[in-house]
């Protein structure tokens, strides 16, 4: 559950903002890998929120260590060519993305905000959204304008952490409405099992 200052930043963001957990637009995609898969609409055709829920089988200090260690994220991050952690401080931080991705796909780059803490010892939230007017200025990538989201870790009672990741981005470019469906649960996917193998606890 979101605490109150976590719904107080999630009403922050600009519109299209995420649905609430039990809203009816959320879609069930499948399981995998114990990780549970839902994407819901915007009124972009080309854009989806996409949500992953699973367990870490480490606990919440190690995964919260990983999830804030930005610059130390490049070697697990598929395609990313550039992380640059711009500015940082107790419970936030400004880091700029640059992918380098397959032709003929156009690179792509953004800068977004994140905003962290840890309302009580067992649980650890974070919000972020796009704030490329913090970032460099445009160059030859295809600049991401929407890039926004929030996990929600919880400690188990049996040392693991549960895990809630919730995901939303317009790429940009022409890339298909069926593309834009897939990635909006392969990224969330991809990104649970991306910290569970940089912990040493998946392939």
């Amino acid at each position: 559950m979101l605490t109150a200052l976590m719904w107080i930043l999630i009403e922050m963001l600009p519109a299209p903002k995420p649905p609430a957990p039990d809203s009816a637009s959320w879609r069930a995609i499948k399981s995998e890998e114990g990780v549970s898969l839902r994407i819901a609409p915007t009124a972009d055709p080309r854009a989806f929120w996409g949500e992953a829920v699973g367990e870490i089988a480490k606990p919440l200090d190690a995964v919260i260590a990983h999830v804030i260690d930005f610059q130390g994220a490049k070697k697990f991050i598929p395609r990313v060519a550039e992380i640059r952690e711009l500015h940082r401080g107790t419970d936030e931080a400004v880091v700029y993305y640059r992918f380098d991705l397959p032709w003929p796909v156009s690179d792509r780059d953004w800068t977004v905000r994140y905003r962290y803490g840890r309302p009580t010892p067992s649980s650890f939230e974070m919000v972020w959204s796009e704030a490329n007017d913090l970032g460099p200025p445009p160059g030859k990538a295809v600049r991401v304008q929407v890039a926004r989201g929030f996990w929600l870790l919880t400690a188990t009672d049996h040392g693991t952490t549960q895990a809630r990741y919730v995901f939303m981005t317009e790429f940009g470019g022409h890339l298909p409405r069926s593309v834009a469906e897939q990635t909006a649960w392969r990224q969330p996917l991809a990104t649970i099992q991306g910290v569970r193998k940089a912990l040493g606890v998946g392939k």
